[in-house]
């Protein structure tokens, strides 16, 4: 599992230890290697303990719970090794040291770090998370070993390493600096939705932002909203996902109905157009008032307005 160079990297990096810092190493049918690492730790240390101990609520099972003054907001479904291993001693080191980390008061989040033991990025993102959950117990930091626990990143969509997936719904990939996860996490202790749509548009992640609207079907509202986003290209991708909704979900798009038909009266008359030609797509006779409001204008958005109606009239007669 670990080098004699390792071990002995492992007992230079801990030697300072200043408080305890225990590993609860919670069971499966294939858990000896945890309860292994844990050992060689424990050995090396005399500030590491370790025992075995049945728990609930787990993402997963094995898993190293690292315990302080009874805070248990750092979990490892991984054995930390190669690339993993150094962010792994760190954190076993603010732990026993503590630390701070300006920004992260108030934050409240469920943070999950998928990585592979062989990926160059990974690291650095698992030692900014987990310092963010060593300075604030309301942040929960779970490190998964993509490689072994194929069935959560199946569960995550998870296709990549390192991915980090903020409160089982904002999911980010590839390396996220320090700044970027601080942000995101102050997103997620609030109204972070239409910053997250915007993300997911301009990533062409359009399949996830369905997922959520499944889920929550209130937040078609947040996506009708940015029909009138100032970038074009957000605004298309928010009109390919409202027609795939009113073909997979109709019922879910009426949740959004008024927030559309407002967008008729938007300033800019790209919107206005935009949106004409979007009803006439996903609309149906009840909107016909509202289009009609738009023919006692001239140019494209007229034109817009009278092909919306006559395709919503065309679907009536099917």
């Amino acid at each position: 599992m670990l080098t004699q160079s390792e071990i002995e990297k492992i007992g230079r990096e801990l030697k300072d230890l200043e408080e305890n810092v225990e590993i609860v190493v919670v069971p499966n049918e294939n858990w000896r290697d945890f309860e292994d690492f844990a050992k060689i730790l424990s050995n090396v240390s005399d500030k590491i303990s370790y025992r075995v101990e049945e728990r609930e609520g787990l993402l997963a099972k094995p898993a190293m719970v690292l315990r302080k003054d009874g805070r248990e907001n750092i979990i490892y479904n991984a054995i930390p090794l190669r690339e993993e291993l150094e962010p792994f001693l760190k954190t076993i080191k603010m732990l026993s040291k503590g630390v701070k980390v300006e920004g992260v008061e108030g934050v409240e989040a469920d943070v999950i770090v998928f990585v592979m033991p062989i990926c160059p990025h990974c690291a650095k993102v698992v030692e900014t998370v987990n310092s963010f959950a060593v300075a604030n117990p309301k942040i929960k930091s779970t490190v998964v070993d993509a490689s072994r626990f194929t069935d959560l990143m199946q569960k995550f969509d998870v296709t990549s390493a390192p991915t980090t997936i903020i409160n089982g719904e904002i999911k980010l990939t590839g390396y996220v600096s320090k700044e970027e996860l601080l942000e995101w996490l102050r997103k997620a202790s609030g109204d972070y939705k239409r910053d997250y749509f915007v993300t997911l548009l301009n990533e062409r992640r359009l399949d996830e932002i369905k997922e959520i609207i499944a889920k929550n079907p209130e937040d078609v509202r947040i996506l009708a909203e940015l029909l009138a986003y100032e970038d074009f290209m957000v605004r298309f991708g928010a009109m390919v996902v409202m027609e795939q909704i009113a073909k997979e979900n109709p019922e879910a798009i009426k949740l959004a109905k008024d927030v559309i038909r407002n967008l008729l009266k938007h300033e800019d008359f790209r919107i206005r157009e935009d949106v004409a030609m979007l009803l006439g797509s996903i609309g149906d006779e009840s909107d016909v008032e509202f289009l009609e409001e738009l023919l006692k204008e001239e140019g494209e958005v007229k034109d817009s307005a009278m092909e919306a109606i006559e395709e919503i009239k065309s679907k009536q007669k099917r």
